[in-house]
């Protein structure tokens, strides 16, 4: 019967067990599995057989179940106190919980960028002015006070997303404007910048759009163009004898992945009509 080799080397252990040995040499930087011994003079690392089963779990914790190396040398330590063990446990299958949610927020709206791409692209865009009937949405939004012109230096997608994976919207930002701030200055300042969620976004500040009747003029952006836009719809108002709030809206998707500029992308000045 062959005798079973008491060490390997670092080396034969790689090769064995088919990890690299880097991987190795991490867990015995971190305290996780040291070897059973170091050669004084070369520094070689040499393990025991039965340290191949440790390795095996400390592989299937990390690999399989994700567990982070850091908790699994808490799980793997020599207290193994039941209650601790399923404290950790716990907080594991929350962290995989909260990682599953983020998955299924970023999948969604994937799927809705490959819906876009699909069906949108090839639709000729309507530029008319028509009016609609919308339903209450919730904004979050950041407010402000400066130029359409310069909307890039002060708001970014992430800082208005960031953590929202429960959201079950469409992904739209909106930014918002006042026709009395127009009016009186002749320019377009940004009032305001956010998101649609139907979950509450920590650190922005909240505002139901009601439902109602809006006019709505679809338009290519640019800052040009969403002036003009404007001033289309207020000509309009005009013309037609209709009552406008004093709020616009601004509405686009987050992200249009076949665009190269914000100036690909197709949006909507909404105004709620008064009656």
């Amino acid at each position: 019967m062959k005798k079973i080799k008491k060490l390997y080397s670092i080396g034969e252990v790689s090769q064995i067990l088919n990890i690299p040995t880097k991987a190795l040499r991490n867990y015995d930087q971190l305290n996780l599995l040291k070897p059973e011994q170091v050669d004084v003079q070369t520094k070689y690392r040499y393990y025991s057989y039965d340290q191949f089963f440790t390795i095996d779990v400390i592989r299937y914790l990390n690999k399989v179940l994700f567990v982070p190396l850091e908790e699994i040398r808490e799980l793997m330590g020599e207290n193994k106190d039941h209650q601790k063990l399923q404290k950790l446990l716990e907080a594991h299958k929350n962290q995989l919980d909260q990682k599953i949610s983020e998955l299924e927020y970023s999948k969604q709206f994937t799927e809705e960028l490959i819906t876009d791409i699909k069906y949108r692209e090839n639709r000729d865009e309507e530029i008319l002015i028509h009016e609609e009937y919308l339903l209450s949405r919730n904004l979050y939004y950041k407010e402000l006070d400066v130029s359409i012109y310069d909307l890039d230096k002060h708001v970014s997608r992430i800082s208005i997303d960031s953590g929202n994976i429960h959201n079950r919207e469409n992904n739209m930002m909106c930014t918002l404007y006042s026709i009395a701030d127009y009016e009186k200055s002749q320019a377009l300042n940004v009032k305001g910048f956010g998101i649609f969620s139907d979950k509450k976004i920590p650190g922005l500040k909240s505002k139901l759009i009601p439902e109602g009747r809006y006019l709505n003029q679809h338009f290519l952006y640019s800052e040009e163009n969403c002036l003009a836009a404007l001033r289309n719809l207020i000509r309009y108002s005009l013309t037609h004898d209709i009552r406008l709030d004093d709020t616009v809206y601004l509405i686009s998707r987050m992200v249009k992945v076949s665009a190269n500029t914000k100036y690909d992308y197709y949006m909507d000045l909404q105004i709620m009509r008064k009656f």
